[in-house]
């Protein structure tokens, strides 16, 4: 009886892992894709994206009940929390005098402006900017991936991309507006 139950729970531990590896193989690209257009750093893409994969082993139960955007955020706020760590990094060689580079200041205190806002916005508006704006997916392949209308993402899209304007202070203009509708 004991030896029913250990291969019970051993063929259940390999389905499990099975499963794992599964949506591993399906979201590893999309995932680190993701994380590398952000970060432009391969090392650190690949760290962020491996950190995904293991927060999801450990907090998911059910394999398939892991999706996209939740891989999505879970990276994108561990990419936040790096860049946030670097940046406080950069603050403290400015106080004992290091030199930086202050383009790169610029373009990093922008994007962490940009990354504020997103935050700021629900997860539906975050996510179609995000897989929209960052990512490249059309308005077609979007709805496809959300299961959605294409009519019905290009409105999701419109209003993400008022309340992203209103959370930035931007009236006039943003990057997110030159619009790919295709």
């Amino acid at each position: 009886m004991a030896s029913r139950d250990h291969r019970k729970a051993t063929d259940a531990v390999t389905d499990s892992a099975t499963s794992f590896a599964a949506v591993y193989d399906v979201h590893v690209d999309e995932v680190y894709r993701f994380v590398h257009r952000r970060c432009r750093d391969h090392a650190l893409a690949e760290d962020i994206t491996q950190e995904t994969f293991m927060t999801a082993i450990r907090s998911a139960d059910d394999p398939s009940s892991i999706s996209i955007g939740w891989l999505i955020t879970v990276a994108r706020n561990r990419l936040l929390d790096v860049l946030r760590r670097q940046s406080r990094y950069q603050d403290k060689l400015r106080l004992v005098g290091g030199a930086t580079n202050a383009g790169h200041e610029a373009d990093t205190a922008e994007r962490l402006r940009v990354e504020r806002a997103l935050s700021e916005l629900s997860a539906d508006h975050r996510l179609v900017l995000t897989l929209h704006y960052l990512d490249g997916l059309t308005v077609p392949a979007l709805a496809e991936e959300l299961g959605r209308s294409p009519k019905s993402v290009e409105g999701l899209v419109t209003r993400a991309r008022r309340e992203l304007r209103e959370k930035l202070g931007d009236g006039g203009g943003t990057r997110a507006e030159g619009g790919r509708h295709g």
